[in-house]
């Protein structure tokens, strides 16, 4: 019997992701900073959504925080292992809840003994365009390519 091929890709820091959180950090102070009621508040909640927008720069784009994943693998039984940069590793399976599309890819998988699912969203300047495409195919039929169970 055949081993399933797996899928392994290693996640790099992405200038979309860093254009959007930074666009939705200051958008969120603007939209604050807007609203009535007391400055003070006002400007505690602005300083929350800056910090809420360092962490998932960090994480999300820069993949710089210890808990962002570095490492996805996945094999063609639907088993994902996530690896965080601090060694951290999240064994699951993915999720029929996955979105496929050319600019965004959202894995979403459950991992073992956890009451909710993970997600990660993934853009296509986070790896290279042959392991992006390998994974949508993945994600979204199910298998690998022959030529893909060497990576």
């Amino acid at each position: 019997m055949k081993a399933p091929a797996v899928l392994r890709v290693e996640l790099r820091r992405s200038r979309l992701a860093i254009a959007f959180v930074g666009v939705a950090s200051i958008a969120t102070a603007a939209l604050v900073a807007w609203l009535p009621g007391n400055e003070w508040i006002r400007a505690a909640v602005a300083l929350a959504a800056g910090m809420q927008g360092i962490a998932t720069l960090r994480s999300w784009g820069m993949r710089v925080s210890p808990h962002a994943i570095a490492v996805i693998e996945i094999d063609s039984d639907r088993r994902a292992v996530l690896t965080e940069r601090g060694g951290r590793r999240i064994e699951g399976i993915v999720r029929a809840d996955c979105y496929v599309g050319a600019l965004l890819t959202t894995l979403v998988i459950r991992p073992e003994n956890a009451r909710y699912s993970r997600a990660e969203a993934i853009l296509p300047d986070m790896m290279r365009t042959e392991d992006f495409r390998r994974l949508r195919m993945l994600l979204r039929f199910g298998k690998l390519p022959d030529d893909a169970s060497g990576s």
